[in-house]
């Protein structure tokens, strides 16, 4: 308990640090990114130094580097940490109420990241995938979470539709990525712990699968590896 209240008061004087840097988003993108890439490579740091918490990274991650579409599993709040760091900038496909937090939300719209309406309805699927097709075009690779939000260890599958019209639109390889981090950091805990984390980028799927078989290979990719990922001892 001790640990986690050392590491959630470090974070909150990092953001507030990081607030005095408010004016960078009138500044050219790239020295927000530059803040951005900052503040998450000190919070990771903060994960490893005080709660003991290590990840390990497999497979090519190269190949999620680019004009890609990468589709990760999501079982806690350290992958949408990892993968925006390590992929270096990644346009994200997240919910749209997280662009309306003062700060944070701005910083997401100030990187082009998409907030999408879980709605589904047709003007916010048209949205979406006019903002990817212009993030693909400036050679960014297009990050989504196949099943919309976090999912807890040993859940049923629940991949949407959403990634396979990306696929479909943007005519581009789709690298799947597995992990294991629900077991040291549960879904819908603010109570990371010590342990090992794996992110594994698995061979990217190629173009021009028909829709339906894309998502059920991508899902079956996924949730085969995720699952030798969940046997390892963390």
């Amino acid at each position: 308990m001790a640990q986690l209240i050392v590491f959630w008061t470090a974070v909150a004087a990092l953001t507030l640090c990081y607030a005095l840097l408010l004016p960078i988003f009138f500044a050219p993108r790239s020295w927000c990114l530059a803040i951005v890439r900052s503040f998450l490579r000190s919070v990771l740091w903060l994960l490893r130094a005080v709660l003991g918490l290590r990840w390990e990274i497999r497979g090519s991650l190269n190949a999620a580097k680019g004009a890609v579409l990468v589709a990760a599993k999501h079982q806690s709040g350290f992958e949408t940490l990892i993968l925006q760091y390590i992929l270096e900038d990644p346009v994200i496909i997240l919910k749209r109420e997280l662009l309306s937090i003062p700060l944070f939300g701005w910083a997401l719209r100030r990187l082009g990241h998409i907030g999408v309406d879980r709605s589904g309805d047709l003007e916010s699927a048209r949205h979406l995938l006019g903002a990817a097709r212009q993030a693909h075009a400036q050679g960014r690779p297009v990050l989504i979470f196949p099943e919309g939000s976090r999912r807890e260890v040993g859940a049923p599958p629940d991949y949407k539709r959403g990634v396979e019209l990306l696929y479909a639109i943007l005519k581009c390889d789709c690298v799947p990525v597995a992990v294991n981090s629900g077991r040291v950091w549960p879904a819908r805990s603010l109570a990371p712990r010590a342990g090992l984390i794996v992110l594994e980028f698995l061979p990217p799927i190629g173009t021009g699968l028909p829709r339906a078989a894309f998502r059920q290979r991508l899902q079956s990719e996924i949730e085969e590896a995720t699952g030798k990922l969940a046997e390892l001892r963390v």
